[in-house]
C-alpha cells in the first residue's frame, strides 16, 4: 500500500500531558493555602460559567443546515453573475475531521452540496457522480442522503436503490445517482461521507465547476497532533482563510489547573467562483478547475515538520508498489527477450522484434495503472491483463536483451496533468516502457495493438512522466516520434467534359493513420475497403481498381497505398464550363473550433501533418487561365502553405498543413482559428473552369 499509515503512537504523550498534577504554591503543598485557593476557585468558576465558548475570527462564516432551504433561493430566477447559467452551485462545503479506527487515523470528510436549477433540461445538474479511491481500502463513500426540493414545497428523497456503484478502473469507483423529480426552479441537495486512510494527502476540494459556484467552504478540524498545508491550484480568485479557536472547556481559568487545548478550525472560503467552460480540444477539464489541495505538513506531539518531496514519494513507491520488484524477478521474460535479441544484429532491430512479439501476444483488459503484480507467464499466456502488467513484461524482456529500459509512470489525459509542485503518488494512473539506445529514447506501450516503439495511444500521450530507474528517477517529457497524424497524398488525374475524374492516387501514412490501416487489414478488411474508408469516405460513387498496400508488416515503415481511382460526376457540368472542387481528398468541411474567443489552451490529440499534391489535366477546350500563386498562414508551431500553377490544360497545386505542436496558448488561438478557417474554406471552395 502506498502511503504512510499514521498509527496512534502519540497516545502515551497525550495521556501524560492530561495527567493530574500535584498543585503547589511557592513550593509548599496545596493544603497550606486551601482557604486562599478556595476563594480564587470560586471567583474563576463564576467567571468561567458566565461566558459562552470563546470563538475568534468566526464572524461572517455562513453555514447551511441540511434540509432547510431559504425562500430567497427558490425565488431566484437567474444567477446574477452569470444569468445564462442553467444551474449553479449555491452552497458546497466539506468538513474534515479525524478519528481513531483500528489503531490508525482516519480522515472523515463530510460533504454538503446545494444546487439551484433554472433549466431542468441541463440533466448534468441532476446526475451526481462521486469518485473514490477504493483500492486497498484507501477510501469509502457512505451515508449518502439527498432531496430534491421543488418550487411548490415538496421534498422528494433520494432512494437507496437509486444509488449505483460503477467501477472505473483498478483503483477508482464512482457512486452515481440521479436526483428525483428535478424541474425548473428546483433545489438539489445532498450529503455524504468519505472516509480516507493514509492521510498524508486528502482529496482535492473543487471550487470551480462548469457552472458558477456562489459559495464554497472547506473546514479542517485540526487535532493537536497534525496540521495540513492547504494550497489553491488553478485558481485566480480570492481565498479567505479564517482560523477559529473554540474553547470547549468548562474548567475555570486557574493558572494551576490543567485545561484542554481549544478546538482549532481552519476555514477556506471562496465566493462567486465563475464556471469553467468545457471547450473543445483540452487536456482535461480538471486541469483548469480551481481547487484546494491538502498535504500533511506537521505530525506528532509535539508536532514535527514533515518534509514532502518527490524523493519521498519515490521512496514510498519503491517500498510499497515497486515495478522493479516484478521486473527483476521475471526470469521468463528476460530469457524470452534474450532469445529474440540473439537473432538480430542491432539493438534497435531486436527491440522492434521484442515489441512486435509481445504486442501480438498480449490481450489488453482496458485497465490502466501504475503497477501490477502479474508476471509474464500470464501476459504471454494469453490472459486478459492490464497495461502495467504488459509494459513491465516489456521492460523485463528488453533488459534481458541487454537494452537499457525502465518503467515510465504517467497520468493519462482524462486523469489530467501531473502537478510537479505537489508531490503525490496518486497522480499516476498509467505506465509505459522507455528505453535508450545509442542516446536515442523510445516510448512504448505494448498494450496498444498494432503499434510500435514511439507510437503511443492518444489517451496516454500526455505531457510528462516519471522515469523510475533502479536507484534514481528522472522527469521526462513525452516526445514519441511516430505519435502523429501524417498523410502524404499525390493525385495525378484527368477531368472530362462530363465532370468525371479519373487518375492514380499514391498516399503514404505514418503514425495513427498507418496503425488504423494495419488494424483494419488484420481484422480482415479488403484493400479496396481500407482505401475507401481512409481517403474517399465522403464519395458514394467512387470506383477503385488495382489497389496495392505496401509495408503492412514493416511496422516502422510508411504504409503506402497505390490505386487507380474514378469519381463519377465529381465536377458539375454547365453549358459554359465546369464547377470543380480542387481539394479532392484531405477536406475539413467544418471547423472543430466554434468560438471566436477562447480562455483555455488548445490541446490537440497529437501533431498533424497533411501534404496534398494534385496534378489535374483539364478537358480539351477548357482553361483556368495561366499563372502562379503562393500564400501561407504561419504561427508558432503551425503553418498552412498553398501553391498554385496553371499552364495550358494542366493545373498543379498543393496544400501543406503542418501542425507541429500539441498545445497552443490562448493568445495563439486567433491565428490557429484562422488556419483552420482557411482549411475549411479550401475544402468548400469551387473553381469555375471555363469552356473556350
Amino acid at each position: 500500500m502506498i502511503g504512510t499509515e499514521y498509527r496512534l503512537s502519540y497516545e502515551f504523550s497525550v495521556r501524560r500531558k492530561n495527567k493530574p498534577v500535584c498543585l503547589q504554591v511557592n513550593g509548599a503543598p496545596l493544603a497550606r493555602h486551601l482557604a486562599v485557593l478556595g476563594l480564587l476557585l470560586f471567583f474563576f468558576f463564576l467567571n468561567g460559567f458566565s461566558q459562552d465558548r470563546h470563538i475568534n475570527g468566526a464572524e461572517g462564516i455562513p453555514d447551511a443546515r441540511f434540509g432547510e432551504i431559504p425562500d430567497s433561493l427558490f425565488a431566484l430566477e437567474a444567477y446574477q453573475q452569470d444569468p445564462s447559467a442553467p444551474y449553479f452551485y449555491a452552497y458546497k462545503d466539506v468538513n474534515i475531521t479525524f478519528e481513531e479506527d483500528e489503531k490508525s487515523i482516519v480522515a472523515t470528510l463530510d460533504y454538503h452540496i446545494r444546487i439551484k436549477v433554472f433549466d431542468a433540461r441541463a440533466t448534468q445538474a441532476s446526475i451526481i457522480a462521486i469518485p473514490y479511491y477504493f483500492k486497498d481500502g484507501v477510501e469509502a463513500v457512505e451515508q449518502i442522503e439527498g432531496y430534491t426540493h421543488t418550487p411548490d414545497g415538496d421534498q422528494l428523497p433520494l432512494q437507496e436503490e437509486q444509488i449505483r456503484t460503477i467501477n472505473l478502473n483498478t483503483r477508482y469507483n464512482v457512486k452515481e445517482f440521479t436526483m428525483p423529480g428535478v424541474t425548473d426552479g428546483s433545489v438539489i441537495e445532498y450529503t455524504y461521507k468519505k472516509k480516507r486512510r493514509y492521510i498524508e494527502e486528502l482529496p482535492d476540494f473543487y471550487l470551480a465547476h462548469q457552472v458558477p459556484t456562489a459559495f464554497a467552504k472547506a473546514t479542517i478540524q485540526n487535532p493537536e497532533y497534525l496540521r495540513y498545508e492547504v494550497v489553491p491550484v488553478d485558481f485566480d480568485g480570492e481565498i479567505h482563510h479564517v482560523r477559529q479557536r473554540i474553547d470547549t472547556s468548562s474548567v475555570p481559568k486557574v493558572f494551576s489547573l490543567p485545561r484542554p487545548n481549544p478546538l482549532v478550525l481552519d476555514h477556506w472560503i471562496a465566493r462567486d467562483v465563475p464556471g469553467v467552460e468545457q471547450e473543445a480540444f483540452i487536456s482535461s477539464i480538471d486541469d483548469y478547475r480551481g481547487k484546494l489541495k491538502f498535504q500533511l505538513k506537521e505530525f506528532g506531539i509535539p508536532r514535527q515538520r514533515l518534509e514532502n518531496s518527490w524523493e519521498i514519494v519515490v521512496a514510498q513507491l519503491r517500498r510499497n508498489q515497486n515495478p522493479w520488484s516484478v521486473i527483476e524477478k521475471d526470469e521468463q521474460a528476460r530469457k524470452a527477450g534474450k532469445q529474440i535479441a540473439d537473432e538480430f544484429e542491432t539493438p534497435v532491430l531486436a527491440q522492434d522484434s521484442i515489441f512486435r512479439y509481445l504486442n501480438s501476444m498480449a490481450r489488453f483488459s482496458d485497465s490502466r495503472g501504475a503497477f501490477s503484480e502479474m508476471r509474464s507467464d500470464s501476459v504471454l499466456g494469453g490472459a486478459l491483463v492490464s497495461q502495467p502488467a504488459i509494459n513491465q513484461t516489456l521492460t523485463a524482456m528488453l533488459r534481458g536483451a541487454g537494452i537499457d529500459a525502465w518503467p515510465l509512470l504517467i497520468s493519462t489525459r482524462q486523469y489530467g496533468r501531473i502537478n510537479r509542485s505537489f508531490p503525490s503518488y496518486y497522480q499516476f494512473n498509467g505506465m509505459l516502457a522507455y528505453s535508450e539506445i545509442d542516446g536515442e529514447g523510445y516510448f512504448m506501450d505494448a498494450s496498444y495493438s498494432h503499434s510500435h516503439p514511439n507510437l503511443l495511444p492518444v489517451e496516454t500521450y500526455n505531457e510528462t512522466g516519471l522515469l523510475l530507474k533502479k536507484e534514481s528517477y528522472d522527469w521526462i517529457e513525452l516526445r514519441p516520434e511516430f505519435s502523429i497524424f501524417s498523410i502524404n497524398t499525390n493525385l495525378d488525374a484527368e477531368l472530362d467534359p462530363q465532370g468525371n475524374l479519373r487518375g492514380t492516387i499514391t498516399t503514404k501514412h505514418v503514425g495513427y493513420p498507418a496503425r488504423l490501416i494495419r488494424e483494419k487489414a488484420a481484422g480482415g478488411a479488403g484493400y479496396d475497403q481500407i482505401l475507401r474508408e481512409a481517403m474517399f469516405e465522403g464519395y458514394p460513387d467512387v470506383a477503385l481498381e488495382d489497389v496495392r498496400i505496401q509495408n503492412l508488416q514493416q511496422y516502422k515503415d510508411t504504409v503506402k497505398i497505390i490505386a487507380n481511382v474514378a469519381i463519377r460526376g465529381y465536377a458539375t457540368s454547365y453549358t459554359d464550363g465546369l464547377d470543380y472542387r480542387p481539394l479532392v481528398v484531405g477536406s475539413l468541411m467544418s471547423n472543430p473550433f466554434g468560438d471566436e474567443e477562447r480562455d483555455l489552451p488548445v490541446t490537440l490529440d497529437a501533431p498533424e501533418r497533411l501534404d496534398l499534391s494534385f496534378r489535374i489535366k483539364l478537358p480539351d477546350g477548357y482553361t483556368l487561365g495561366e499563372g502562379t500563386q503562393n500564400r501561407s498562414i504561419q504561427l508558432s508551431g503551425a503553418e498552412l502553405m498553398e501553391s498554385y500553377q496553371s499552364l495550358g490544360q494542366w493545373v498543379r497545386y498543393g496544400y501543406e498543413i503542418d501542425i507541429a505542436r500539441k498545445q497552443f496558448e490562448p493568445e495563439l488561438y486567433p491565428q490557429l482559428l484562422d488556419l483552420y478557417e482557411r482549411w475549411v474554406k479550401l475544402s468548400n471552395m469551387t473553381w469555375q473552369i471555363k469552356r473556350n
